[in-house]
């Protein structure tokens, strides 16, 4: 297996000015048993459609990648699924097609796998570096978690798609990327650590991640919400595995944080106020929780503050 066959999956919708960059990073690895697979899922008729293919046809003409078409928008796990399927190879790394990999990624993490091969490997991911809208450059997810890492996982998600590499019957083990509109890594994560699989790191930067957003609140609507209110719903399936109840008690209160804030920004005051409480009741409140969210808004979070404050006062 030292020389194993990497697919390596691209999932692209509506970024055709975005994928040739992606493309061309994965036909640059130094690593060569690969397979490059692009998943348009633009749908049928739509004029990303006939540019992404217009843009992605030199390549398979050239270097034999592999172009899947779906019928209809199926998002990006169904996308990242439709490429599990497809794929050849006995490893499987993913890319969002608006990042780019440097040229030795495969080959570090193949490197990393088969020395780790008989550990019930999961998962390699690596580091990456962040590029904001002014071509400023910082190393990025540089945490140093290895082995089976699921409590951190349920605190935050340790490490994007773009960064993996995954052996093709895990993925399949596990049951395939959940239909969630964000925290699809988060979760497909849990499901990975759950089932008893360990990961192991490269500790370099091997991806390009662009930012293009700088400057601004990213990740703050509605599918947000969802995401993560699925991720905690995955959580709590798995609180059994920690074996620690301060530990489930971190995650939940982690939980009730992030969606606090995100129910302030989207101005959903009463959904705000049952995290608060659930914060409140988990006995991990504090005023330095309430000024972080403050910034949003003020004066929701003080109501909601004040009339807690005043239903325990009579």
């Amino acid at each position: 297996m030292n020389n194993a066959k990497v697919s390596i999956v691209i999932p692209t919708y509506k970024r055709a000015d975005k994928i040739v960059r992606a493309v061309e990073s994965c036909i640059n690895q130094d690593y060569k048993n690969i397979e490059i697979i692009v998943v348009d899922d633009n749908g049928d008729g739509s004029e990303f459609r006939a540019k992404t293919k217009s843009l992605v046809s030199p390549y398979i003409e050239k270097y034999g990648v592999r172009y899947i078409e779906h019928e209809e928008n199926k998002g990006g796990a169904g996308a990242r699924n439709t490429g599990i399927r497809e794929a050849t190879g006995i490893l499987i790394s993913f890319l969002d097609d608006d990042d780019e990999i440097l040229p030795n990624k495969i080959s570090e993490q193949v490197e990393l796998y088969n020395r780790h091969k008989n550990e019930n490997v999961g998962l390699i991911y690596c580091y990456c570096e962040a590029v904001n809208a002014k071509g400023a450059h910082k190393q990025y997810y540089n945490n140093d978690l290895q082995g089976n890492p699921l409590y951190e996982n349920m605190l935050g998600c340790i490490a994007g798609t773009s960064l993996w590499l995954c052996p093709k019957h895990v993925l399949e083990d596990v049951g395939y990327f959940e239909n969630t509109p964000s925290k699809q890594d988060t979760i497909l994560l849990l499901k990975i650590l759950a089932a008893g699989y360990n990961v192991f790191r490269v500790d370099q930067p091997l991806v390009k991640y662009y930012e293009y957003n700088d400057g601004k609140i990213s990740g703050i609507g509605l599918n947000n919400i969802k995401g993560e209110c699925n991720a905690r719903v995955f959580s709590r399936k798995y609180y059994y595995k920690l074996n620690d109840v301060n530990k489930m008690l971190n995650v939940e209160y982690a939980f009730s944080k992030k969606l606090l804030t995100l129910y302030l920004l989207n101005g959903l005051n009463d959904l705000a106020k049952e995290e608060l409480k659930n914060m409140i009741t988990l006995k991990r409140y504090s005023f330095n929780t309430l000024k972080g969210v403050l910034k949003y808004n003020f004066k929701a979070i003080y109501k909601i503050f004040i009339n807690n404050k005043n239903k325990r006062l009579t």
